[in-house]
């Protein structure tokens, strides 16, 4: 990989505003261990359990039915917690933070990255300037907040008080998170910590720096992101490929296009969010990657059931029934539904985002065999999907 990388860096560096603009704009986060080489993480950031990885029970008897807001505001905290595992940080850790046990977890982790932990400043790193600001952002008296207050009035009064209660839930920790980062992180510190490792090779803290570099250029953080590919870091090499597809990326070179669809490629076998990409690319074509209709499918259904829906819901819909059932579609969309309803969910908590999952579970129009086959779905892969993206623990 290092090799193909190098024959076009010069080339990739002429693209590199347009990958830049995506990657701004790009929701994903680290894939992999502090090492920078391999761990999978599902709709950019959460690490995920390999294939055959052993399934726990389904955490909820009846996935059609709503939980009480206060499971659905805890699975959703725990969701954006679990990104952190795609930097080093264990279950253990997750569940505190979760739990509340910020501060003190900042602080350990600080000890350790002074004796030169990279994983330990890696999740500082992305703490510091994902998930403090996310809380800080979206907390008591944001603006998004007093919208989704304002929704709650057209719904009906068991609704509105659930959402409310949910709100509640999560305003108590986003003051706990932002107090702890206000006390205990210091940005220039961690990125120093940071900065030392990518020097000595981290892919992972590279990353970081081409997202999170306070003091570096566009050229700086643009090389910072080919360096991280380079390393073998599944994520910017994903970024990298999505470059093309998205057509932000032109490659004049032939050899580029064909490495490109090899990042893509490489990517997929940890990411399901890269799988759902080439999953659309192996139906449509793009540089370095053939039409293969056979092949996309059997790649989107793989991502799907990581919890990564993306590609079953753009593609499945062109498809002959032959080569995707519609109901299985339907299905698929009911099993993102289930999960969405569980807070199991990347998106944060939003009265569109309740009332888009209720209907969809309750739709009078979904056939019988939609709802086996979603059904089915949750039973097999149930367990593993909430494991990956990082809910219900």
């Amino acid at each position: 990989m290092s090799k193909r990388l190098g024959l076009v860096g010069v080339i990739l560096l002429m693209i590199a505003i347009g990958i830049w603009v995506a990657l701004t704009k790009h929701s994903s986060s680290p894939s992999s261990a502090a090492g920078g080489n391999g761990a999978k993480m599902p709709e950019p950031e959460a690490q995920v359990q390999p294939p055959g990885a052993p399934r726990k029970p389904v955490a909820t008897s009846d996935p059609w039915t709503r939980p009480p807001a206060k499971v659905v505001a805890r699975n959703l905290r725990r969701v954006r917690f679990a990104l952190l595992r795609g930097f080093g940080a264990s279950e253990t850790m997750v569940n505190r933070l979760t739990d509340g046990d910020i501060f003190a977890v900042i602080q350990e982790l600080k000890q350790q990255a002074k004796r030169g932990d990279a994983a330990a400043a890696n999740v500082l790193e992305y703490m510091a300037y994902s998930t403090c600001g996310f809380a800080g952002a979206n907390g008591e008296g944001s603006s998004s907040q007093a919208q989704q207050l304002l929704d709650a009035r057209t719904l009906s009064v068991q609704d509105a008080e659930w959402i409310r209660t949910a709100i509640q839930e999560k305003n108590t920790n986003d003051k706990q998170m932002v107090a702890a980062c206000q006390q205990a992180i210091d940005k220039k510190e961690i990125e120093a910590w940071v900065t030392s490792a990518a020097d000595q090779g981290n892919g992972a803290s590279r990353w970081l720096l081409s997202r999170y570099s306070s003091s570096g250029s566009s050229a700086f953080k643009e090389q910072k992101l080919m360096d991280a590919a380079d390393a073998g870091y599944a994520e910017a090499q994903a970024f990298l490929a999505q470059g093309l597809m998205n057509g932000t990326a032109h490659l004049p070179a032939a050899i580029a296009d064909d490495d490109a669809g090899n990042l893509l490629k490489v990517a997929a076998d940890s990411l399901p969010h890269a799988e759902t990409l080439l999953a659309v690319c192996e139906f449509k074509g793009c540089p370095g990657i053939e039409t293969d209709i056979p092949s996309a499918v059997a790649h989107a259904r793989e991502a799907a059931q990581q919890g990564s829906f993306d590609a079953v819901f753009q593609i499945g819909p062109q498809l002959q029934a032959n080569q995707m059932d519609p109901d299985e579609v339907t299905a698929w969309n009911l099993v993102g539904a289930m999960l969405s309803q569980q807070g199991c969910s990347y998106g944060g908590l939003a009265v569109q985002w309740m009332a888009s999952a209720t209907s969809a579970l309750t739709s009078n129009s979904v056939s019988d065999k939609a709802k086996a086959l979603a059904n089915q779905y949750w039973q097999q892969y149930g367990a593993q999907m909430m494991a990956n993206i990082g809910c219900g623990y």
